[in-house]
């Protein structure tokens, strides 16, 4: 560990809550993109996948600052940057959950103005 930066661990960390920002702005998008498409029937407890993932995206531009400024400030903001990452991993994690749950809510559906093709025997 001698040749290691000790900017290194404050990269890491700002690099993590980009990748997971990102994440959840992917979540959203494609939640309303089924919403727009093969979900447009779906419950409205799909909505709350996008506002999950939503907060997710806010949580970690949130934590990306305070790790700036904490930096500029000299303080240690370790134990706050952990609570935040838990908070959106957990965010995401709604998020998913809901978006399952719309998924699984809408198979069970009436499908009866669904085109269904008949085979001959």
């Amino acid at each position: 560990m001698e040749g290691t930066s000790a900017d290194l661990p404050f990269e890491l960390q700002s690099k993590m809550f980009d990748q997971l920002a990102t994440a959840s702005l992917g979540g959203a998008g494609l939640t309303v993109t089924l919403v727009g498409s093969i979900l447009k029937d779906a419950p409205g407890i799909i909505w709350l996948a996008v506002i999950y993932f939503v907060l997710a995206a806010l949580v970690c531009i949130t934590a990306n600052i305070g790790l700036i400024e904490g930096l500029f400030e000299g303080k240690d903001r370790r134990a706050r940057n952990k609570w935040l990452t838990a908070a959106a991993v957990m965010l995401i994690g709604m998020g998913t959950g809901s978006l399952g749950a719309s998924v699984y809510l809408e198979g069970k559906g009436d499908h009866s103005h669904v085109a269904v093709k008949k085979v001959a025997p």
